[in-house]
């Protein structure tokens, strides 16, 4: 952060930097440093006789820090801090400049002031006294704020752990920790440009921003370069999303054909080469097959079309017919078409060129042995990475005996071949089964995305059976480096029914005890899945005890705001009303967020109150300590008195209660809030009347983000990227 001072010490200040003692300018100079690297600093004014000392800081958590270390550091001994509690004189022009700096800024008079002419005024001594005792407590005070260690929660950490989080940030759908995620990765400088790439289209593709894919700074040259397949489906899925999904979706093969010619050609030789496994690959390979006039690979694809959707074959001989009538309305054979002007290995090289690389060794295991089709096959499986099409050149470069004529006219090849050697004889890693099984031993690693890209996501039932057998050593170790675990399978646990799932989760990140902004978002998320689930009270009081050791372990002063948010989730369900263990979880929150009163905000304070009169608690007064009478909890919202507001999320805990906020805040506000489905009637109403509609897009489908915006037109609509309803009144107070 970058403030000029220089105005500070002019006008309406007889203090000059230059003019005082050279130790009293060092004090100044070391606040100003201070105050610029984002801390706490003070700095002193004197005006007509009488003395300011001026706290600056950089959030209003750290002002009111601030303001509850001078009450002991000051007190009413010397100032009139117990009177004013910092406030500016805004009838002041110089405390006017003031407020208008980025900065929060308080303010206290040193006491006594001398009343020159008065009979019980003190003396000047007793006034130098006063000021004296103040520069020094001050300083002490600064030295202790400038040198006190890091916080661990804002402690450096090693790239596995940010790699943890960013994991657990995409499965939270939480856009802002995984773009701080990203961020702290670059800043690391630990991975080369390549590989940083390959995590944005990842975190880019879990988010299902395609827009974000497609458009990315490094999108040309991952299209030209060797890349993991999982990216190419990536980048083929952003295609489909953008291209052919409206067309696909309404059964127009016309369309379709229509949408290929259009697509930019440096995205024509994009093939995966991996078996199909979604609708989305096996469009756009076919499309982009039939523009490219590439039979085999057309071939391959009706071939395996049909292990994706029944209908899905069909579907592509439409296409296939409306691009040329006379083709065969039945799958060919996949065997090489008849030519007298190209042969196979003619094919096999321009398949390669085309990047269909599935297809090209395919056709290589069938022409006659030499060094090209050593060439081909080996550079092929290398790219597939499939032990059973690396088993296939195995047996063929043994079968030819082709090594020797490896060795004597193709060296280049010798890397492709020892790998292959390596490849085949090592055991193939079993995947996230054997991953989670491995958690039982203590030399048990965190998932590196690059290799779990290869690996199929569980099913459902095999989860769940590893999570509810798991001993509590393996959920503890869980709990710490769970995180690409989490972001591969997502979808199970959105998946209505598994509130004991979530509950397990919640266990495993408990007694791992870790505190980090992945374990923060994901504990949101899992609540809201748990929740939506309908559990049983036991499961329900289950779930409470876990949670309060997640918050144990993860509040500070700078994540307050969070177990508060913690709090409003668990209890905006009419389980928490009836249920006794809501009450004990209450009390155990504001126990933990006690010590860090300080940090609360006033809608903190406001959501506390919420939920303190739905169980039937006496609201802690003690919490409010440190925020002045005269502060308005409602200015930031004022503006939107008279409004109509729509707050969407399909996981309804946080508008439930930001709207109980807001209602309270600010009487007579029109709001509404909505879990509606992409499409519907309702939905459509909401969009197209509200003066300002919020969606809250970690909890929302992106089809029905795209569903309101359409339907919004021009009307202002402000996209929250964080689950909680901190993250929703966040950017409403910000406008």
């Amino acid at each position: 952060m970058s403030v000029d001072f220089t105005p500070f010490f002019a006008e309406g200040n007889d203090i000059r930097p230059h003019k005082v003692p050279a130790d009293f300018q060092a004090i100044l100079e070391k606040h100003i440093h201070a105050i610029q690297r984002r801390g706490i600093g003070f700095l002193p004014r004197s005006s007509h006789g009488r003395l300011w000392w001026y706290g600056f800081a950089s959030t209003p958590r750290q002002r009111r820090e601030v303001l509850e270390l001078l009450d002991s550091w000051i007190g009413p001994t010397f100032s009139d801090l117990p009177h004013h509690r910092g406030a500016l004189e805004t009838t002041d022009p110089f405390d006017a400049a003031l407020a208008a700096m980025p900065l929060e800024v308080l303010r206290f008079e040193v006491l006594p002031r001398t009343k020159p002419g008065s009979a019980n005024s003190p003396t000047k001594s007793e006034s130098a006294n006063s000021r004296d005792e103040v520069r020094n407590a001050l300083l002490t005070l600064g030295n202790l704020l400038h040198q006190r260690p890091a916080s661990e929660f804002g402690a450096d950490r090693t790239t596995i752990e940010v790699l943890d989080d960013l994991g657990h940030a995409i499965a939270a759908q939480d856009r802002s920790v995984a773009l701080a995620c990203l961020r702290e990765l670059e800043a690391m400088a630990d991975l080369d440009q390549t590989n940083l790439a390959f995590l944005r289209l990842r975190l880019y593709a879990g988010l299902q921003d395609w827009n974000a894919v497609l458009t990315d700074r490094d999108i040309d040259q991952l299209l030209t370069m060797q890349r993991p397949a999982r990216i190419t489906h990536f980048i083929q899925q952003a295609v489909y999303a953008t291209w052919f999904a409206a067309h696909d979706t309404a059964g127009n093969e016309q369309q379709l054909l229509n949408a290929v010619t259009e697509l930019p050609p440096q995205f024509h030789p994009l093939y995966s080469s991996t078996p199909l496994t979604s609708r989305a690959q096996a469009v756009v390979e076919f499309l982009i097959a039939v523009q490219a006039g590439a039979q085999e690979t057309q071939n391959r694809i009706l071939n395996e079309a049909g292990a994706i959707e029944p209908g899905l074959p069909d579907h592509l001989r439409t296409i296939l017919h409306l691009q040329d009538p006379t083709a065969t309305a039945q799958p060919p054979t996949p065997q090489p078409p008849t030519s007298t002007t190209e042969s196979p290995l003619e094919r096999a090289t321009r398949l390669m060129a085309y990047g269909d690389t599935q297809s090209v060794l395919d056709l290589a295991l069938t022409i006659e042995p030499g060094i090209e089709a050593a060439y081909l096959l080996l550079t092929c499986a290398r790219d597939l990475h499939s032990v059973h099409r690396a088993d296939l050149v195995a047996s063929y470069i043994a079968t030819h005996d082709l090594r020797p004529l490896i060795d004597k006219t193709a060296p280049r090849l010798h890397g492709h071949l020892n790998w292959l050697d390596e490849f085949t004889q090592s055991k193939p890693h079993g995947g996230w089964r054997t991953w989670f099984e491995d958690l039982s031993y203590q030399h048990a690693a965190p998932a590196d995305p690059e290799t779990t890209d290869q690996w199929t996501p569980l099913s459902p039932k095999a989860l769940t059976e590893l999570l509810r057998h798991a001993p509590d050593d393996v959920l503890g170790r869980f709990g710490e480096f769970g995180g690409q675990f989490m972001a591969a399978h997502r979808d199970v646990f959105v998946h209505d029914g598994a509130a004991h799932l979530s509950e397990r989760v919640l266990a495993g990140l408990a007694m791992g005890e870790k505190n980090s902004a992945g374990v923060r978002v994901q504990t949101l998320a899992l609540l809201d899945y748990f929740l939506a689930a309908n559990p049983s009270p036991q499961l329900f009081a289950s779930a409470l005890d876990w949670t309060t050791l997640i918050i144990k372990a993860n509040t500070s002063a700078v994540t307050v705001t969070w177990a508060i948010d913690v709090l409003q989730t668990i209890t905006a369900t009419p389980a928490a009303a009836t249920n006794p263990a809501a009450v004990t979880f209450f009390y155990s929150v504001i126990d933990t967020a006690r010590p860090f009163k300080s940090a609360l905000n006033l809608t903190d304070l406001e959501a506390i109150r919420i939920v303190a009169e739905e169980l039937a608690q006496t609201f802690p007064d003690d919490l409010a300590a440190g925020h002045t009478d005269d502060t308005d909890p409602a200015a930031p919202y004022r503006y939107l008195q008279g409004t109509r507001i729509v707050l969407y999320s399909l996981t309804e805990s946080a508008t439930t209660r930001a709207a109980q906020v807001l209602r309270k805040l600010v009487p007579g506000i029109d709001i509404e809030t909505s879990a509606e489905h992409d499409g519907s009637s309702t939905l459509a109403a909401q969009a197209a009347h509200a003066d300002l509609f919020v969606v809250v897009t970690a909890s929302a489908k992106h089809a029905a983000t795209d569903f309101i915006t359409a339907k919004r037109g021009s009307r202002p609509t402000i996209y929250v990227n964080s689950r909680g309803s901190s993250a929703i009144l966040r950017e409403l107070a910000e406008g």
